[in-house]
């Protein structure tokens, strides 16, 4: 149990390697299960701007809690930029390919939408990460320090 805590540049490369992939495949994961690509993409009518889409609240929420319990493990094991790159790397990537795969009617309006959210996935993740961080270096008693 000790050493899932222990910082990870505190470890051999390919354990901390490894941990970092497992994390940034479980971000892709729990994206693609709480956000599900509808691949049948479509207009409810013919000639509407708006299409169907599988995206539901709970999953939005499931997707959200996952992400922000990484960005807190990855936030008190390893560096800031660390838990961004493997927390929310995937996810954005993945809505990059998801919104550039469906083209749209109305002036592809989806690169601000991608950008929009890329941010505050990336500010919720920063945010998370240095409250861990800070959290994981204050003692629980006083006279202690981290091991």
């Amino acid at each position: 149990m000790n050493a899932l805590l222990i910082p990870l540049r505190k470890t051999a490369p390919l354990p901390r390697y490894a941990t970092r992939l497992l994390g940034a495949a479980l971000a892709a994961t729990a994206y693609v299960v709480c956000l599900p690509w509808d691949l049948r993409n479509r207009a409810e009518t013919p000639g509407a701007l708006d299409e169907t889409s599988p995206v539901t609240a709970p999953g939005v929420v499931g997707l959200i809690l996952t992400l922000l319990a990484l960005a807190a493990y990855f936030g008190a094991r390893d560096r800031t930029a660390w838990a961004l790159l493997v927390t929310a790397g995937p996810p954005s990537a993945l809505l990059y390919v998801s919104l550039d795969s469906h083209p749209t009617l109305d002036a592809q309006a989806w690169p601000p939408a991608w950008g929009f959210f890329t941010l505050v996935l990336g500010v919720g993740v920063l945010a998370t990460a240095r409250v861990a961080r800070r959290a994981a270096d204050t003692p629980d008693e006083p006279g202690l320090t981290r091991p």
